[in-house]
């Protein structure tokens, strides 16, 4: 078994076995991202505290009463006897490695070692990242809504969480110059240093794959070209995470929940959770019938929560390997009926021309679907099922489908009822339709582009609000004049983009003021985890499409409200205003060691970012501040005329770059491309990779 390397550091993982593959995988990424394997693992195992002290007990404490070690264990012995030897391979590489003296610079300030893995790891790496990926943090921003401003107000305040937006489309053949479907996407998540995926080649005897995997995950599990075969993925949105109030209560030395036929007692325990340089920190873990409970206590305000993976405890692993081995759509598909959470869609095409959409996962039946507001646990947890079929979408041979969070079709009601707006996927769809009007000779180049737009979709229902205000001041009609003369691109360069911008700012920190809003800025109930999904501002400005389109928002005129943000960008000095879009939206990627309030100063430099939320490049900064820290992690185009042995037209890009060592020469050598709306060819012929020695 070998590994080699491409001009980029990527790896290409080469064996006569899958397990030695999966070995040698193991031992790979942990070569690379040591730092980020070791964070995951204590993550999973809800002792990061033993690392980073005091900053990781929130974490920790969240970790084990939401039984995220135990779901993990539980997914890992459900497994077949060949996936469990995969995911074990794996495990053993890593463990070989770390075995062999692996550190990271992060773990030497420290002055850590990493620890050994369980067979289980992955499983617990792969549920950290998505535990709140779903709606588990909206129903709690949801109920703090609806407690101080009225249920009324969730009408006007999007309701899907953060912002955040992905896309993925496929081509058929019967469109493209080569006559085979094309594949393209980016996910869009937090800008992470090192990034949530990396990118992998894995080839053995039975298969040659290409595409992302998840830092602690053997395989590839989102997006992948296995040379006949290709795949992508977006979030469909889907509501598969409840939250129940609970009444808890100590008796006879035990804790009791009220359920929908009485009292019943719980399943309780006590847990110590080690701290660096500090005591050591009790957390009371709790299960009711309908869940873990991860917020409250008996006598006291508490939540539970019921998530697909717990119900079943199956992460969806058993999709591993059949995927690798795909050669068809067909194969695609049927790896996919093992999904269990995130819920996505899937865009697949074959070298064969055949092209599907389909969302896979896990999605519960319950007599009231798509609860917006934690439920009443004494009523039970209402799963009496899992809803079938899941929206599917054949494409046919001249057609193409277009998937970014979004309602593709009436059967999302099944499965939801908040999901993206549909301006990303209208404006992926205008510009495919005008690249192909007339023609058939689509390339993977021409697809990649179209991931790159910065035309800011949803600031349309600003411009036509502030069009017809009249009785302007001077200055402030000035404003009004420059903004309407914009074209509408967020450009890392464009001086309308920064008025735009600063015009929406100023609009939404008066929303802000309402009166009506006054309790929101209070801090949220329920700890620091949290505070990312209870920022008003960034709530207000996700939501400023639909806001702007009622006459009094919040019981605040809109006219005067953008007749007063117009006239507070007119009062700033020119001096103090920024050129252009860039100079307030600059890259920055999150390190791990930041979200524990450890500073560490950024590698890659602060450049300047195109795009915006609901732009297909969808980026957004932390609000109030002009740090960018989310949009495309990622970007691809899986070419299917691509033909075993032969050089790949398929492209491929990251920030920042392969390796997690800040110092390392592959740290960021992909962020200037990728910045640019640029690609890294993928390289398949192994006599133009270097063997690792």
């Amino acid at each position: 078994m070998t590994v080699y390397r491409d001009a980029w550091g990527i790896p290409h993982v080469r064996a006569e076995s899958v397990t030695e593959l999966a070995f040698e995988q193991g031992r790979a990424t942990a070569a690379d991202r040591a730092w980020q394997l070791e964070i995951g693992r204590l993550r999973a195992e809800g002792r990061t505290a033993t690392l980073v002290g005091e900053a990781g007990v929130e974490w920790d404490r969240f970790a084990r009463r939401t039984r995220l070690a135990e779901t993990a264990q539980r997914a890992y012995d459900a497994l077949s006897a060949e996936a469990q030897a995969f995911v074990s391979a794996y495990v053993d590489g890593v463990n070989a490695a770390v075995d062999g003296g692996l550190t990271a610079v992060e773990l030497d300030e420290l002055d850590a070692t990493p620890g050994q893995w369980q067979p289980w790891t992955p499983l617990g790496v792969f549920l950290v990242q998505h535990i709140l990926f779903g709606s588990i943090a909206s129903k709690l921003w949801r109920q703090r809504v609806a407690d101080v401003a009225g249920e009324e107000a969730l009408d006007l305040l999007r309701t899907e969480g953060l912002p955040h937006g992905s896309n993925a489309y496929a081509v058929a053949g019967g469109l493209t110059a080569s006559g085979r479907p094309l594949v393209a996407g980016d996910p869009h998540r937090l800008f992470e240093d090192p990034n949530v995926y990396a990118q992998v080649r894995l080839a053995c005897p039975e298969f040659d794959v290409v595409g992302f995997a998840f830092p602690g995950v053997p395989g590839v599990q989102h997006f992948a070209h296995a040379g006949e075969v290709a795949w992508g993925v977006t979030n469909a949105a889907a509501d598969y995470q409840d939250v129940y109030l609970e009444r808890l209560e100590r008796r006879d030395g035990g804790v009791w929940a009220l359920g929908p036929d009485g009292w019943e007692e719980c399943a309780a325990h006590v847990e110590k959770i080690e701290v660096r340089d500090g005591a050591p920190v009790e957390v009371e873990v709790i299960v009711t019938g309908r869940g873990p409970v991860f917020l409250g206590e008996p006598h006291k305000h508490a939540m539970s929560a019921r998530t697909t993976s717990w119900a079943l405890g199956d992460l969806g692993f058993e999709a591993l390997l059949p995927l690798l081995r795909a050669r068809t759509v067909a194969d695609v598909d049927l790896a996919f009926a093992h999904w269990v959470e995130p819920v996505n869609n899937f865009v697949i095409a074959d070298s064969q021309g055949t092209v599907l959409h389909r969302v896979g996962g896990k999605v519960p039946q319950r007599p009231e679907p798509h609860w917006q507001l934690p439920a009443d646990g004494t009523a039970g947890h209402g799963w009496t099922g899992w809803v079938e079929p899941l929206p599917r979408t054949p494409v046919p041979a001249d057609g193409r489908i277009v998937t970014a969070n979004d309602r593709i079709s009436e059967e999302y009601a099944e499965i939801g009822d908040d999901f993206a707006p549909s301006y990303r996927a209208d404006r992926i769809t205008e510009l495919l339709d005008g690249l192909m009007a007339g023609r058939t000779d689509l390339t993977a180049e021409q697809a990649g582009a179209v991931l790159t737009d910065t035309h800011q979709n949803a600031g349309q229902v600003l411009l036509a609000a502030i069009k017809d205000l009249a009785d302007l001041e001077d200055a402030a009609d000035d404003v009004r004049r420059r903004l309407l003369e914009w074209d509408g691109a967020m450009d890392a360069d464009s001086a309308g983009a920064a008025l735009y911008s600063a015009v929406r700012d100023a609009a939404v920190a008066r929303i802000c003021a309402a009166p009506d809003l006054a309790m929101l800025h209070e801090e949220n109930p329920y700890g620091d985890l949290w505070a990312p999904w209870f920022r008003l501002a960034g709530r207000v400005a996700v939501s400023l499409h639909v806001i702007l389109q009622v006459e009094r928002p919040f019981g605040l005129d809109r006219s005067e409200v953008l007749r007063g943000a117009l006239a507070d960008v007119a009062a700033v000095p020119a001096a103090d205003a920024p050129d252009t879009w860039g100079a307030v939206h600059t890259f920055h990627a999150i390190h791990e060691l930041e979200s524990f309030g450890i500073h560490r100063a950024p590698v890659a430099p602060a450049t300047p970012m195109p795009g915006d939320s609901d732009c297909v490049v969808a980026t957004s900064p932390l609000t109030g501040t002009t740090l960018t820290v989310r949009g495309p992690v990622a970007r691809y185009v899986w070419d299917l005329a691509d033909r075993p042995g032969a050089e790949r037209g398929s492209l491929w890009a990251v920030p920042l770059g392969a390796a997690g060592d800040p110092h390392g020469v592959h740290h960021h050598d992909q962020h200037d491309l990728w910045t640019s709306g640029r690609f890294v060819p993928v390289v398949t012929d192994w006599d133009q990779l270097e063997e690792e020695r």
